[in-house]
């Protein structure tokens, strides 16, 4: 069989890799937006989207729903796919909603640009914008349609000779390592990819379990040669954060995050807080629609979760609700708590300030020297938050430039990958004379390089694939 690799290749975003048997039969894994190059890929020819046939693939594994595993899987039906999706239950509810959020935005681009066509054909939504790589809500709908939730650790046979097995990675409600096990020529070989690995004791999420012997890993590399700085203790870091910002120096905190995954551990950890009489009784806001529903989403699903969770929804029957919190869904409403300066919590994405309702927060409060702007997760260079954590002294916030005085802070507590040590021991669970090869994909340069001398000095043999390159296996 071959493994070919088409995302994900010596960076981190973009995930997807074309697994070919020996009888044509076709299996690929993941299908994600390449997120540093732009969402649309580089075709193989003028007559596709993607580099290989859409409607040759036999089946679609999905990892997690993160747009950068998922956000690409709409466009190959809509390029003559016509199977299944096999992923967890939580998966296909969350990739659910980041899809309709990526149509959304493209419905948002297209009616933008439509106007500024004045060649637009007559019956033509469109007009002359490319539209190669976009999707709307009825292809999504069309996508979702096609999904097949499958249990955790089930073995779950696609056809004679294939199984696959959904292993809990920690890491996003229903993320998984991907299992396959495939009979060939009188043989069987076992190939496992991590997705992304999650860390211990995080919130909500059960701990990553460890995978049993393969003989080819493909594992994601995003915290090479980097380690967390803060522990576990999310609750000591954020009531100490809370207590400087809007108790001491009485000022509004900011809190940028991504609205799927990052934002319901917070509201998890500030509920327990409450529960626990720690809290500062100050308003509490989640400004973010996408956050809401997804916070919806993940009160529904909570017997995925881990027992301190499950033990929280039996006591209170909610995990996330409590007395101070407010969810905020009009924008009037997000304007208005803008606008004033009294000690808030305001939640809103998007997490590195890149767009999305947090813009209006931060152009009121960047200029104020009581504000403090607490980032709780990776922050990519380039982007808006990199650059007020590099110290930039003033930025551009839709089209106005402002000037900052607010305190900047960090923590990597709610974090959700696992950092090398934590990919250590997830690679470390493979004995290496037994491993015949270890691919590692999904994280830059450096830290690929860092963590692969860490890898060979272990004794496994490993590789860092170019994008488009093919291995038999």
């Amino acid at each position: 069989m071959n493994l070919t690799f088409y995302g994900a290749s010596r960076q981190v975003t973009g995930s997807m890799y074309l697994l070919e048997l020996n009888d044509g039969y076709r299996i690929l894994i993941d299908c994600g937006y390449d997120l540093e190059r732009g969402r649309k890929l580089q075709p193989a020819s003028d007559e596709g989207f993607f580099p290989f046939e859409p409607s040759s693939l036999n089946a679609v594994l999905l990892t997690h729903a993160h747009v950068d595993h998922s956000g690409n899987i709409p466009n190959l039906y809509k390029e003559g796919y016509d199977g299944q999706v096999l992923s967890t239950l939580p998966t296909y509810y969350l990739a659910g909603l980041l899809l309709k959020d990526s149509a959304m935005l493209n419905a948002k681009r297209m009616n933008t640009a439509a106007p500024r066509s004045r060649k637009r054909k007559k019956g033509s939504s469109t007009g002359n914008m490319d539209t190669t790589g976009m999707y709307f809500d009825r292809h999504v709908d069309e996508t979702l349609e096609r999904f097949v939730p499958i249990s955790y650790q089930k073995r779950f046979q696609m056809r004679k000779g294939v199984h696959v097995t959904f292993n809990q990675a920690g890491h996003l409600l229903g993320a998984a390592n991907i299992l396959l096990e495939i009979e060939e020529d009188g043989q069987t070989k076992r190939i496992c990819f991590s997705g992304d690995v999650g860390r211990k004791n995080y919130p909500l999420l059960p701990d990553p379990i460890p995978i049993p012997q393969v003989d080819y890993l493909i594992s994601e590399s995003t915290y090479g040669g980097r380690f967390h700085k803060d522990g576990s203790d999310a609750e000591g870091i954020l009531l100490d954060i809370i207590q400087k910002a809007c108790v001491e120096q009485a000022g509004k905190l900011l809190i940028p995050a991504f609205s799927v995954g990052r934002t319901q551990a917070l509201l998890f950890v500030l509920h327990k807080l409450s529960i626990e009489g720690k809290l500062p009784q100050i308003p509490i806001y989640v400004d973010s629609p996408m956050a809401i529903e997804s916070t919806q989403a993940y009160q529904e699903l909570h017997r995925f979760m881990n027992d301190e969770a499950r033990e929280m929804v039996a006591e209170t029957e909610d995990l996330f609700s409590f007395e101070q919190l407010k969810f905020v869904q009009r924008i009037g409403e997000s304007k208005a708590i803008s606008d004033h300066y009294r000690p808030a919590i305001i939640i809103s994405a998007s997490g590195m300030l890149e767009g999305g309702r947090i813009q209006t927060h931060l152009k009121q409060q960047l200029q104020n020297n009581k504000a403090t702007i607490f980032f709780i997760g990776y922050v990519a260079e380039g982007t808006v938050g990199r650059k007020l954590l590099d110290g930039a002294t003033s930025i551009t916030i839709e089209g106005r430039r402002v000037e900052v005085h607010a305190s900047m802070a960090y923590t990597d507590v709610f974090s959700g990958h696992a950092d090398h040590n934590g990919l250590m021991e997830f690679v470390g669970s493979q004995d290496p004379a037994k491993l015949k090869k270890l691919f590692l994909t999904h994280g830059d340069l450096e830290a690929m390089y860092a963590f692969k001398d860490a890898l060979v000095e272990k004794g496994y043999e490993t590789i860092l694939p170019n994008k488009g390159q093919m291995f038999e296996l």
